[in-house]
């Protein structure tokens, strides 16, 4: 079976050759594929001339752009119809569009440059194309690399237009894209005009750290998030991105800006304290106000331990000195009044020469003074009572022994017992004085027994002279010395 195949296969192909040998041996098929072989050269070189003249057209057409050339305009305009199939010329539009705020007109352009992404780099080998309002030019690379670029010139242009809606929504570039970090950038743009600051900051944040942004566009983008910070009054945030800019080399004003917004958060932190202390100042001095009103109350109420305890608590708030002074006087006065005289006298002597402190001061030292000159004249007296009432009976006790006593040593030993208890002197006087007079009746009641009178003299004037020598004043026992004296004179007689 294989051997007839192969038999099959070279009759077959025997037969084509052959066909082709008739075939060619005809003059008129030479004439036929000279012709046409003739036309396809003619159509090569004529589009190559074309594509040529094409490209001369558009540098002369960025030429022209960058020297501001008048013809630019016609240059644009002959580009426009001719390489109406060519990306490179629709891009080159779209940014002379969006230059000059024909916006309509450059997202027309970019639409169609969409649509024709694979010619990219076709005239010009790769390009870079500035768009209003992005940090750096966008890059167009054949291969369609510029797809991303596309997008993002899109939605900046949609920006620029007012239409920062749609620029958000068409927005769908992946971090990976070379694009993105322009790309964010143009969305932050949409963000901050439609009032989305957070996520205007957010994502030229992302921007900034992306792996794949350069880092002259990366400063560029962390600048641009720094003033976006600072002019929505989120200093601290700005100050941590202008210090992580100048970290990585700085970028125009950053370092400025930085000392300025710095500045400006010292002086915001000190307005702010000082708002805040004079807030609590407001605060202490109602609170003060508020404590004093009803020490007062109390004090008006006869509650004054009260409103001297309320004026304590309120001298320890925060105040100046001349009104802790003032609140320390009405504390003195209230312990005055609830009757802690030496509490309000300490008062006074911190207040110093206040007022009339020093007048009240003394005025309280000279009643207590007084007070205790009172306390120990009645201690005094109370023990002087106590003191008389045992020797009292000390002396009830010597006189009743005295008037036991049978004989002068009898009398002496009572006697002596008093003398040596006894420490008051009227009650050693009484005792002195019973003893005397006890020794001048027994004397006299002698004597009236004795027969002569020689003996009577003898023992009265014996008497007579222990009575003047004793230690009683003589004016206590007159009425002794004078009943021995009428004795003596009855003799004499």
């Amino acid at each position: 079976m294989v051997l007839l195949a192969i038999i099959a296969l070279t009759g077959v192909l025997a037969l084509l050759l052959y066909a082709l040998v008739m075939v060619l041996s005809i003059p008129a098929v030479w004439i036929f594929l000279g012709a046409a072989g003739a036309t396809y050269a003619i159509y090569r070189i004529a589009r190559r001339i074309w594509r040529e003249r094409l490209e001369v057209l558009f540098f002369d057409a960025i030429a022209a752009l960058h020297a501001s050339d008048p013809r630019a305009a016609e240059l644009l305009s002959t580009l426009k119809a001719r390489g109406r199939d060519d990306a490179d010329a629709w891009l080159l539009l779209a940014a002379d569009a969006a230059c000059r705020a024909r916006y309509q007109e450059a997202l027309a352009a970019l639409e169609r440059a969409a649509a024709r992404v694979p010619s990219i780099g076709r005239l010009s080998s790769g390009m870079t194309l500035a768009f209003p309002g992005l940090l750096a030019p966008l890059p167009f690379r054949p291969g369609g690399g510029g797809a991303g670029s596309i997008e993002v010139a899109r939605a900046q242009i949609h920006v620029l237009d007012g239409r920062p809606r749609e620029a958000v929504g068409d927005f769908k570039l992946s971090a990976s894209d070379p694009a993105f970090s322009l790309g964010a950038c143009a969305l932050a743009d949409a963000q901050v005009a439609l009032g989305e600051i957070e996520h205007a900051a957010t994502a030229l944040r992302q921007a900034a750290d992306a792996p794949g942004c350069a880092p002259e566009l990366s400063r560029r983008l962390r600048y641009k998030l720094a003033r976006l910070l600072e002019d929505s009054e989120s200093r601290s945030a700005a100050i941590v991105e202008y210090q992580a800019l100048i970290a990585q080399g700085g970028l125009e004003d950053a370092a400025d800006r930085l000392s300025a917004l710095q500045a400006e958060v010292e002086d915001e932190r000190r307005h702010e304290e000082e708002a805040r202390k004079r807030q609590e100042e407001v605060q202490q001095r109602e609170a003060l106000k508020v404590a004093i009103a009803h020490a007062e109350k109390l004090g008006a109420a006869g509650q004054h331990g009260l409103a001297a305890a309320g004026l304590r608590h309120a001298l320890k708030l925060p105040m100046d000195e001349e009104t802790a002074r003032g609140v320390r006087y009405k504390l003195a006065i209230a312990l005055e009044d609830a009757g802690t005289p030496m509490q309000a006298d300490q008062e006074y002597e911190a207040l110093g020469e206040y007022e009339d402190a020093p007048a009240r001061r003394e005025a309280i030292r000279a009643r207590e003074q007084a007070r205790r000159r009172a306390i120990l004249a009645e201690e005094e007296e109370r023990r002087q009572r106590a003191l008389r009432a045992q020797e009292k009976e000390t002396l009830d006790e010597a006189l009743a022994k005295l008037e036991a006593a049978k004989g002068p040593a009898g009398r002496r030993s009572a006697v002596r017992f008093g003398l040596e208890r006894l420490t008051l002197h009227d009650l050693r006087d009484q005792l002195l004085l019973e003893a005397s007079q006890i020794e001048v009746d027994a004397v006299l009641e002698k004597v009236d027994g004795l027969k002569t009178a020689a003996a009577k003299r003898r023992h009265l004037l014996t008497a007579l002279d222990a009575v003047r020598s004793d230690e009683v004043p003589d004016e206590l026992q007159a009425q002794q010395i004078r009943w021995l004296e009428e004795a003596l004179a009855a003799l004499e007689t």
